[in-house]
């Protein structure tokens, strides 16, 4: 009784000569008398297996042949390299090294060369499903214009070579095709090959339905993955109800944000934050401040986004109290707030007529009113009509900043001219340089616009510090 490494082997040798792909070491140990048979004691190469019996991947070998690839720009003809060195190797390559060997290489072109490589090698090796979906994880990651007709191809091969299919192989071309008509064709597949999707296969379809900007299809396969008893992760449940919230299904948003609670996920920051935003645009802002309470009480981290989804949602209620009081624990809390921030207080604070908060809300972030803040305030203000608190603000700009800003001076000069208040313009336009800001044509027509021809002589006397600035007016309008 030979040992498990070494059997009995009897072969009848004939004028064809067919060569193995696999080399063997054989001891004769006996022959026939016309000496057309043998036998031969043979030692079959030895693989290195794990505990499932599986093949152990050689890594030095992955590595040769990575390294002979991967060096093709400087050889001529790298794969006839690469077949004199597999053609060395007992046992030969293996569908599990040609899998890591994919999985290496960087290039889809290179890769694909060498999948198609791999078959030439012995009539004896075959692509698995798994050196197939290696092959259309990489091409799903490239920008080869031809990749969509490629991987049809390559689905075409697997049918015609009856590989035997895996889900593993749907779930990676949901992701590939992720389009509406493709992802219908991978639904065919599962049927055709008559697959179990798993949860994976849901999550997959779901996440692909979202790209393509259909939630209505990506809610309807929620539903079935619920019936199966399987559930998203919180990256896959932030996906759907962000895209529910958007298209307006309150509802249905409703209904994924309660699974989540029953199903025990953990809510982060994202999560509320899609909340709190829905409910904002609802106008049910104790819905949101609720929300807010429960994402601190839970430990969550806050920050500017967060304090912004809740100012927007209370400011839609036009709760003026409420969004200063936040705003003040924004700024105690070292979130610093962006012009967006501004821009939704002083909405509301115009709305309500509660111009007169605006002194506390610049008063609680005085360290970070930046010259930035101050102007773009200036411009709003002046934009919204209110010349005389965008000028006491321009002002305290003025005094806070030794560099001025060209467009809040543009504004400003602007919103007064607008206003009638000639006065103010000239004495801005006679302090300007003080600044760093060089005035340019654009300022002295709008200026002189305002003025009047009529009103030049009047003015120039009753304002003696502003002559100046008049006479040069009149000499720029003369020139032009």
């Amino acid at each position: 009784m030979l040992g498990p490494s070494r059997r009995r082997f009897h072969h009848i040798i004939t004028s064809s000569g067919r060569h193995y792909a696999t080399k063997y070491i054989a001891k004769i140990t006996s022959t026939s008398p016309g000496g057309r048979s043998l036998s031969a004691e043979v030692s079959l190469p030895t693989v290195a297996t794990d505990s499932r019996g599986y093949p152990i991947p050689r890594y030095q070998l992955i590595c040769k042949v990575t390294h002979i690839l991967t060096k093709s720009q400087f050889q001529s003809n790298p794969f006839a390299d690469l077949s004199q060195y597999l053609s060395s190797l007992s046992p030969t390559l293996t569908t599990n090294d040609a899998s890591l060997i994919l999985k290496s290489l960087n290039c889809p072109s290179l890769a694909l060369k060498f999948f198609h490589f791999c078959s030439s090698l012995s009539p004896n090796f075959r692509h698995d499903p798994f050196t197939y979906s290696r092959l259309f994880l990489i091409l799903s990651k490239s920008l080869r214009p031809d990749r969509f007709n490629t991987v049809r191809s390559l689905l075409d091969d697997m049918e015609k070579s009856g590989i035997r299919r895996n889900i593993s192989t749907v779930n990676i071309l949901i992701g590939f095709f992720g389009n509406t008509e493709d992802l219908g064709t991978c639904m065919r597949l599962v049927k055709k090959w008559e697959l179990n999707m798993n949860a994976y296969t849901y999550k997959c379809l779901v996440q692909a339905y979202l790209r393509s900007f259909d939630s209505g299809k990506a809610f309807s396969v929620y539903g079935e993955m619920k019936r199966k008893g399987y559930k998203l992760d919180i990256f896959g449940y932030n996906m759907l109800l962000n895209a529910l919230a958007k298209d307006g299904k309150v509802d249905q948003t409703y209904m994924v944000f309660e699974d989540m609670k029953r199903k025990h996920c953990v809510l982060d920051e994202y999560t509320y934050t899609v909340m709190m935003k829905m409910n904002g645009k609802l106008g049910r802002c104790d819905e949101s401040l609720k929300l807010f309470d429960e994402m601190v009480s839970k430990g969550c981290s806050l920050n500017s986004i967060i304090y912004n989804t809740v100012i927007q949602a209370l400011a839609n209620g036009r709760m003026v109290d409420k969004v200063i009081s936040l705003f003040h624990e924004m700024v105690e809390n070292g979130c610093r707030p962006s012009e967006f921030t501004y821009s939704v207080i002083l909405n509301v604070l115009v709305v309500e007529g509660r111009l007169n908060k605006l002194d506390e809300v610049i008063e609680i972030s005085k360290k970070y009113m930046s010259k930035s803040i101050y102007a773009y305030l200036v411009r709003t203000l002046s934009k919204l009509g209110h010349a005389s608190e965008a000028h006491r603000l321009f002002c305290n700009m003025w005094n806070f900043h030794d560099k001025g800003d060209k467009d809040a001076c543009v504004s400003m000069l602007e919103s007064l001219c607008s206003a009638g208040r000639t006065t103010e313009a000239i004495d801005l336009v006679s302090k300007i340089k003080g600044k760093g800001i060089n005035t340019d044509a654009f300022m002295y027509n709008m200026v002189f616009s305002a003025l009047g021809l009529g009103k030049l002589m009047r003015l120039s006397k009753s304002l003696r510090n502003s002559r100046k600035v008049i006479v040069d007016l009149i000499l720029y309008r003369i020139i032009l």
